[in-house]
């Protein structure tokens, strides 16, 4: 159990976790062509410590959180979900499909097309894969942070 000091490393870490399989899936087909286990298993590493470290240093829950608040929207509502993770798609595909593109080709020539041509896909499958699972991270930190009313 942890302290609830500790909710926005908790749920990062659960967010990215499951943020980087798909990543790694889609990243890895779309720059190689192929879906193979070893360097999915590979992107999903590299993926997950960058989108970790990305979350940890760039308040991305926050920057969600006051672009839902600008539309007024209610927090934990269906409509908070969707446009909440409008932001935190954007720059996590940003940082991950630049990086994980750099790391599968290289900087040759074409990177620019090459990391370009991902984005689209990357991000309708980071969005949809984000507002799905933000509930389920939420459920899955909540069960890890220690209960204060038992604790005292």
């Amino acid at each position: 159990m942890f302290d609830r000091k500790y909710t926005g490393l908790v749920a990062g870490f659960f967010f990215s976790f499951i943020l980087s399989i798909a990543m790694a899936i889609i990243m890895t087909y779309v720059n190689t062509g192929a879906l193979t286990l070893m360097p999915i298993f590979m992107t999903f590493l590299e993926a997950f410590v960058i989108s970790y470290i990305a979350a940890a240093i760039i308040p991305v829950n926050k920057i969600g959180g006051r672009f839902a608040g600008f539309f007024k929207a209610k927090p934990n509502s269906f409509a908070f979900n969707l446009l909440s993770n409008i932001p935190i798609s954007l720059i996590l595909v940003a940082i991950l499909s630049f990086s994980l593109t750099a790391i599968n080709v290289g900087f040759i020539p074409q990177f620019i097309m090459a990391w370009l041509s991902g984005v689209p896909v990357a991000l309708a499958v980071v969005y949809a894969v984000s507002v799905i699972i933000t509930p389920l991270v939420g459920w899955l930190t909540n069960s890890c942070m220690k209960d204060e009313a038992a604790a005292q």
